[in-house]
């Protein structure tokens, strides 16, 4: 998160000086930030890690209305879903 957190106050600048082009570029920056990290975690199966990241994608797509965000975020959480009823069903617990 603290990696992504740098474009999050990187957009909000941009914001905040009225600078459309860069705004749009640390807001891509962004949504990639948060994305790639959630599979990277979700493809090591570390979900526990994942949660909080899941938490501050959804907190940021609410924050700055980013539909493209919640649709990956809702990607990722159906994975994560997908992954812990399997480990369910094989009777192990995922990755701490």
């Amino acid at each position: 998160m603290a990696k992504c957190g740098r474009w999050e106050r990187l957009y909000q600048q941009a914001l905040q000086s009225g600078n459309k082009e860069k705004a749009l570029e640390f807001k891509e920056k962004l949504v990639e930030c948060i994305v790639y990290s959630l599979w990277n975690l979700v493809k090591e199966k570390e979900l526990r890690e994942a949660e909080p990241l899941l938490k501050y994608g959804y907190e940021i797509a609410e924050k700055y209305d980013i539909p493209e965000l919640k649709f990956h975020l809702g990607l990722v959480q159906e994975e994560i879903e997908r992954i812990r009823e399997i480990y369910r069903k094989l009777g192990r617990g995922e990755k701490v």
